[in-house]
């Protein structure tokens, strides 16, 4: 008995090292082809609005770069959030993305021994001849050497596996397999949560049930298991986002959901039943038990697809009103540019003068919370300004695409003349935030009257101030333009003697004369970018509504 324990040691700690090797494969392929990646792949998921093939695609792509449902929901994510894609574009991405993730599991079916050690070798020579200097070339190595040390893993998982089948103890936990089928989908979910890699855990599974460790039977459930765990642990990684953030993660326990509650029947129907099904069919393949486990892990994803597509209406609807938008997702969506708009570059710059304008009413919001005449902020700050800068951004890149077109001339100066102003709203958003924050810090403390009275006066003034200008921009009036500008002039000398008279003041505490101070310097340079802006209402004759020649080159 003795001997046979230290027979189990020495699997064990082979089995712990080819884990090992395979973890830190997974986590080397991951990081670097991500790396490599990344970009292109989130401008490819970012186009990804056109059509359901284009989804499938970039799904597809995805899920075989990253070989992590996890990073590609994330990647979505950011661009939903971002205004950049529509959730329910996102959702097909999702689906195909899962099957994508099988590339890795369909691989590992196969032999390539050596394979492996070639390109371990390989590998091993490029490191030590310094290849790695530039960082493309880094991150291919080293992914590289991660599929080389996952592969090694587990060809170590198989050859210490195989022993097992052997050993007595071994034998008795096998004849309970039939018994313990609950025990095998809890494990492959809890270690799918865990791993957050329902991929690894199949091949794992693959690894084990070729060494005769474990069924067909229990493999199936394991991977059953590890297939809805991603959806688990979806929903517990993304607990911290709330609104199209969280319809996403939502979607994919849904998506994973109900691929179980069609598979799953049918196992026990099968199982108990002795009808035969999906079991009956992979054991009737002439191939290995590795690639029939390959093939259960292919077919839930393509059922999880299968299975939502009828039901993609309703529970497209259903995440909406469980996870609406938040306010700051709201503010930060785009009302007037939209992708291919940009191909016309006239009609585009009046969306942008619309999209601009409407940004401009937004400005007086910040001052709403530290005014005293203010019956409430309308909106949190924070959102406000966060919504605010997305659009901004959207805009900046809405122009960069129309600017690297060809463009007549009066069009070219209007082009020029709105991104110059979409620089001055950035400024403008940038500085009332920290203007409000610095007012609030110097309200907050035991503030003098006269700190007081100050603050009241610069926040009413450059509300006014903004007032002002969003008629002016809306107008376009001369006159309109003219008061603002004159509003706007230079006031450099008067803030300097209100900052020398509070330096020189021992009313104020330090704390709330830094803050005032703050405040003054932020209200200068406010006024000067307002009056930069009014600078630029004018825009070039003729240019505000002018459309291109027909057979005028542009670029989308």
């Amino acid at each position: 008995m003795n001997g046979e324990w230290m027979i189990t040691f020495e699997i064990a700690a082979t089995l712990f090292a080819g884990l090992g090797l395979f973890f830190v494969g997974i986590r080397l392929i991951s990081e670097h082809l991500r790396q490599l990646a990344d970009q292109r792949l989130r401008a490819l998921v970012g186009r990804a609005t056109g059509s359901n093939r284009a989804a499938a695609f970039l799904g597809l792509v995805g899920g075989a770069i990253t070989q992590s449902i996890h990073a590609v929901i994330f990647v979505l994510i950011s661009l939903v959030t971002a205004g950049v894609l529509d959730t329910r574009r996102a959702q097909p991405v999702i689906n195909y993305a899962n099957l994508g993730t099988s590339l890795l599991v369909l691989i590992a079916a196969l032999d390539l021994t050596l394979m492996v050690f070639i390109l371990v070798g390989i590998t091993g020579l490029l490191f030590y001849f310094d290849r790695d200097q530039s960082a493309r070339v880094r991150h291919l190595i080293r992914a590289m050497l991660g599929i080389g040390l996952l592969f090694l893993g587990l060809m170590f998982i198989k050859e210490g596996a195989k022993p097992l089948s052997e050993l007595t103890w071994m034998t008795g936990l096998m004849s309970l397999s039939a018994q313990s089928l609950l025990i095998a989908f809890a494990t492959g979910l809890i270690f799918a949560v865990v791993a957050h890699s329902a991929s690894s855990i199949t091949i794992v599974t693959m690894a084990l049930a070729a060494s005769g460790v474990i069924d067909l039977e229990y493999g199936l459930m394991v991977v059953y298991g590890a297939s809805f765990g991603t959806g688990v642990s979806t929903l517990i990684l993304a607990a911290s986002h709330k609104g199209l953030g969280r319809q996403l993660a939502l979607y994919q326990f849904i998506l994973k959901g109900l691929g179980l509650l069609l598979l799953l029947p049918l196992f026990w129907i099968e199982f108990y039943g002795g009808v035969p099904l999906i079991t009956s069919g992979l054991e009737a393949l002439a191939i290995g038990i590795s690639l029939q486990i390959a093939l259960a892990y292919i077919l839930y994803q393509v059922v999880c697809d299968l299975a939502m597509h009828p039901v993609h209406g309703p529970v497209a609807r259903f995440l909406e009103r469980t996870a609406p938008p938040t306010e700051e997702e709201a503010l930060g969506k785009p009302h007037y540019i939209y992708a291919g708009a940009q191909k016309d570059a006239g009609s585009a710059l009046v969306l942008v003068e619309k999209e601009q304008l409407r940004l401009l009413k937004r400005l007086p919001d910040y001052l709403d919370s530290v005014r005293d005449d203010s019956d409430g902020a309308r909106h949190e700050r924070l959102a406000l300004h966060r919504g605010n800068l997305q659009v901004t951004e959207a805009v900046e890149q809405f122009l960069d695409e129309i600017l690297s077109g060809a463009l007549s001339g009066a069009t070219l100066d209007h082009a020029i003349v709105l991104k110059n102003r979409n620089q001055l709203l950035l400024q403008l958003e940038d500085t009332l935030n920290d203007l409000a924050t610095e007012i609030e810090r110097s309200l907050n403390a035991d503030a003098s009257a006269e700190a007081r009275a100050l603050t009241h006066n610069l926040v009413e003034t450059l509300h006014m101030m903004l007032l002002t200008l969003t008629d002016a921009a809306r107008s376009g009036d001369a006159d309109d333009i003219a008061l603002l500008q004159s509003l706007t002039h230079d006031r450099s000398e008067l803030m300097d003697s209100i900052r020398r008279r509070l330096l020189a003041s021992s009313d104020l505490e330090g704390s709330v004369r830094d803050a005032v101070f703050g405040a003054t310097s932020l209200f200068e340079r406010g006024i000067w970018v307002l009056r930069r802006y009014a600078l630029l209402l004018t825009p070039p004759e003729g240019a505000s509504y002018e459309a291109e020649p027909a057979t005028a080159p542009t670029k989308s």
